[in-house]
């Protein structure tokens, strides 16, 4: 690609961007289960409430058992089924209930909703019907038997919702001061530069990091432009940096190049840059292209090694 192609296009996309709300300041979700993979997302939201008041509401939603337990006769095996599950309930709640009184101890008390069913749907439902400006969940790591029974809750709720989700690790526990999001000079990439900066606190550092793929970089090497696609993406991420910086004043906003894969590449910078968070957006893609970018927001939702702020697409975004 050559250099003035790959500047025009992010300029075009950069000129129509508006900065968006600083989302911890809008309309918090917070998702709790009251386990331990929630216990961050549950502090951060503390943490925030003790800087000042919020428009916060907390939702917890009890998934009953999906199978009756076995049984030769069919009316035992339902009431053992609601007996199991009320226990159950009880035990969830009471759970949820110890977590926030920890966190929320000399804070007002705050009524918790309290909800039954899938929790993706009602999050996704509650979230749209609130008209909330973010989604705080909790992230955990996720063995293959999550994933192939489906218990991957804050990833399937990126893919559910239209808004955005903060997956928070259980180690953050107060307002992010280092972050790292994934440039692809998409709209969506973009989106998330300037939503992660308005989430990290005042004095800290947010690194726009773009990784080209291997295969990329084997074909520029090949058809001998190596050289104008190093300036372009040079010249493209000092643009984004200075848009970023701009509107952003409070932090130190700086750039970095990886070859190699973007989730592997993203990750790894962040882990030895002690990063809090990672930030991406999410894509209307293809599956073609899924499978080549698409898995970003995926691979760091389930490595869970640290917490993942996830855009979504927008109407107008490219499929």
């Amino acid at each position: 690609m050559a250099t003035n192609t790959l500047m025009n296009d992010v300029t075009s996309h950069i000129s129509g961007h508006e900065d968006p709300e600083h989302l911890l300041d809008g309309y918090l979700l917070l998702a709790t289960d009251g386990s331990a993979g929630s216990d961050g997302a549950v502090a951060l939201v503390a943490a925030l409430r003790r800087q000042g008041p919020r428009r916060l509401d907390i939702l917890s939603v009890f998934e009953p058992a999906p199978m009756p337990v076995p049984s030769l006769d069919p009316s035992l095996a339902a009431m053992t089924t609601m007996s199991g599950d009320s226990s159950m309930r009880a035990d969830f709640y009471a759970r949820v209930d110890r977590q926030l009184a920890r966190a929320f101890d000399g804070l007002p008390a705050l009524e918790l909703r309290r909800a039954e069913g899938s929790p993706v749907r009602i999050i996704a439902e509650e979230a749209q019907s609130t008209n909330a400006d973010l989604i705080i969940t909790g992230l955990r790591v996720h063995s293959l038997l999550d994933r192939l029974v489906g218990d991957e809750t804050a990833l399937r709720v990126t893919r559910a919702t239209d808004r955005p989700v903060f997956a928070v690790s259980p180690t953050l526990t107060q307002p992010p001061h280092r972050g790292v999001v994934g440039i692809d000079f998409s709209r969506a990439s973009l989106r998330a530069a300037h939503a992660a900066a308005g989430i990290v606190t005042k004095g800290g550092t947010l690194t726009l990091l773009h990784a080209r793929p291997s295969l990329d970089v084997a074909a520029t090497a090949e058809d001998g432009i190596e050289l104008p696609y190093a300036r372009g993406v040079t010249a493209a991420l000092e643009g984004l940096r200075n848009t970023v910086a701009a509107a952003h004043p409070h932090i130190t906003v700086d750039v970095e190049r990886r070859d190699g894969e973007p989730a592997v590449s993203v990750l790894n910078y962040a882990l030895a840059s002690h990063a809090d968070f990672v930030a991406v957006g999410r894509h209307r893609r293809n599956a073609i292209a899924h499978a080549v970018l698409g898995s970003v927001a995926t691979t760091l939702l389930r490595k869970a090694l640290l917490s993942v702020l996830v855009l979504p697409p927008s109407a107008d975004d490219k499929t």
